[in-house]
């Protein structure tokens, strides 16, 4: 073999091993798309294209290396090599684009879904959240509970400390209640000071002394701006989930509202369950 022969070779097993790796990535992009059969199946022609050519250039180049020992390799050769090169570099930067594209949209699809202040889902990530967990205790034949947790004079933070410390305050209530609840329960934000909860697989009997602790655990928790002089407390409301469908959560929460207001009326740094 001549040096010419030599080094094509070499960049034809070199663009077999390019092909190999784009096969690669394109079965581990198929992976990632468990709920797209349509992508999945995509990806899948993709790295077995990828394979096909690459086990193509690798036999070609053996091939030609035996059987024609001691020629010079014509220049259209080296062209079409080159230009064979073209296509694993496109399968990669279509692999590139379409990974950055889905992680934008997965970005965007999060962003959607939480509050930005406190971190916590906001009403639409939240009704995912809770819908997913009454469904669960549904399918067990157990009940659940909607709960309507609210800071206590609120307003006066806002307007004694400025807005600054009533989103310090905000961000500490939500810190802290996402460390009160269990693995299953749904948490979000529902807007200005009121946080909502689902509770799968207790009832409204049962969730109560759940709720109390998390509202003292919160007071422990979380200072108040004006504390020593002040105290951070909370109000709730809860009620029974009768349908694990969104309207019977809306008709929860609904509950779960006005028994939060009987909370507030009572004198506030309590629990109700609805009647």
């Amino acid at each position: 073999m001549t040096g010419a022969d030599d080094l094509f070779l070499i960049c034809r097993i070199g663009l077999a091993g390019l092909c190999f790796y784009a096969a690669w990535v394109g079965w581990r992009m198929r992976r990632g798309y468990a709920t797209r059969p349509d992508r999945r199946i995509r990806w899948l022609v993709g790295a077995l294209l990828m394979t096909a050519i690459g086990l193509l250039h690798l036999a070609t180049g053996v091939d030609e290396s035996i059987r024609k020992a001691g020629s010079s390799v014509p220049v259209m050769q080296w062209v079409w090599l080159g230009v064979d090169f073209l296509v694993p570099v496109f399968f990669l930067s279509v692999t590139r684009a379409i990974t950055e594209r889905d992680r934008l949209e997965a970005e965007l699809a999060a962003a959607a879904e939480h509050d930005p202040l406190t971190g916590l889902p906001n009403r639409a990530g939240f009704e995912k959240r809770a819908l997913a967990a009454l469904s669960g205790a549904a399918r067990k034949g157990q009940p659940s509970v909607a709960v309507m947790l609210d800071v206590d004079h609120f307003k006066s933070v806002n307007d004694g400390w400025g807005h600054a410390a009533g989103d310090v305050v905000l961000r500490g209530v939500a810190h802290a209640a996402q460390g009160g609840v269990r693995a299953g329960d749904a948490l979000g934000r529902f807007g200005g000071e009121e946080f909502a909860l689902v509770l799968p697989g207790l009832s409204p009997e049962d969730a109560l002394p759940l709720v109390d602790r998390l509202r003292h655990g919160i007071t422990a928790t979380v200072p108040h701006p004006g504390a020593p002089a002040r105290a951070l407390t909370l109000s709730a409301g809860i009620a029974a989930v009768e349908s694990d469908e969104l309207a019977g959560l809306e008709r929860a929460f609904s509950r779960a509202d006005q028994a939060l207001y009987a909370a507030k009326a009572a004198g506030r740094n309590q629990t109700h369950i609805a009647g």
